[in-house]
């Protein structure tokens, strides 16, 4: 087995194991690709620390490479899976509930626990959805991204015709957008990033405007005609004053802070009150995985501007080691795993 290993910032070594010998209900894994974010890469250059060594890397595919159970496990040597890197603890309150989406002990792969940047792992079988013959490799990668997106969707109130903001700069903002309108809502999208509003633009995302060349809440404002927007939602990696997002808000809006970041920000607890603001997080895809492959396998959600250049797993350090953030915010690259 070899996995990259993360010994600092930008300091990555790569290590042999002993192959690994598999538990009860569990599956190993050959991992094929993996998705770098950019969490990965701030991960990467020390901007979001871990406790060292450690093994990044959270969105992958690959193939079943053995099984514990043969008999009572529904997968099989060589299915094509995707991996949920969200894994419950099934022992706190909220996974005795049931609620696995909310589980208070909530273990994710390559955020805060070992990742996916090896060639072989053990998981255990909820964690691997066996993806259909005419998605393709490339696509199966964005299905945790899009998880992602459904509990934000889930979170909010769509109505149909509804004007939904969304202050993002990277791909999730995109994913989105395109998962608004589908529901029949409006989605605003906000970014100072001009490559994801030119996307947008593409992708048919009327309303996308960079918040650096206008006045965010005059704009709202006039798309709106007045009302502001009922539903908002803030990804936390965003490089934004928080007070925009709430200037685009009506009173008793609700906005959601998605995904999570080293970033902070100040909350103005006067407009909170003031505008009965209900603030809310959603971090997971937990329970989507199957709605996020059904989506890509119908182009409902068109992820081919997102699809970056591919990296070999046993070059992983000298190509991370002249890239730039940039190049993460839209396009992920992709390492191949020999």
């Amino acid at each position: 087995m070899k996995a990259w290993l993360l010994d600092g910032p930008e300091a990555l070594r790569l290590e042999e194991f002993a192959p690994t010998t598999l538990s009860n209900g569990m599956v190993k894994v050959k991992v094929e690709k993996v998705l770098l974010s950019t969490s990965d890469y701030e991960i990467y250059n020390g901007t979001n620390r871990r406790k060292y060594p450690f093994v990044f890397g959270r969105n992958a595919m690959g193939v079943v490479s053995e099984v514990f159970n043969k008999e009572k496990s529904k997968l099989r040597k060589m299915d094509r899976v995707v991996i949920e890197p969200y894994l419950p603890c099934e022992s706190c309150a909220e996974c005795l509930a049931g609620d696995y989406t909310n589980c208070s002990e909530m273990a994710e792969l390559g955020h805060n626990c070992n990742g996916l940047l090896q060639n072989f792992v053990d998981l255990p079988y909820s964690a691997l959805h066996v993806l259909p013959d005419n998605l393709s490799d490339e696509k199966a990668l964005f299905v945790s991204y899009l998880a992602f997106c459904l509990n934000i969707a889930d979170s909010l109130n769509l109505e149909k015709g509804r004007h939904i903001a969304v202050f993002a700069t990277s791909k999730a903002g995109l994913l989105l957008a395109q998962l608004v309108a589908f529901y029949q809502a409006v989605p605003v999208l906000v970014s100072n990033n001009e490559e994801l509003l030119a996307s947008a633009q593409e992708l048919g995302i009327y309303y996308s405007f960079n918040s650096d060349q206008v006045d965010v809440e005059k704009e709202i404002r006039t798309i709106t005609g007045g009302r502001m927007c009922k539903e908002l939602v803030f990804f936390a990696n965003s490089d934004y004053n928080f007070k925009d997002v709430f200037k685009a808000a009506s009173f008793n809006a609700n906005i959601c802070v998605a995904g999570y970041s080293a970033k902070e920000s100040k909350l103005s607890v006067a407009q909170i009150c003031q505008k009965h603001l209900k603030i809310f997080g959603v971090y997971n895809g937990v329970g989507k995985f199957s709605s996020a492959i059904n989506l890509l396998v119908t182009n409902t959600i068109n992820i081919d501007k997102l699809v970056g250049k591919t990296i070999k797993f046993s070059k992983l350090d000298q190509e991370l080691a002249k890239s730039t953030p940039e190049e993460f915010a839209i396009s992920s690259k992709i390492v191949v795993v020999e």
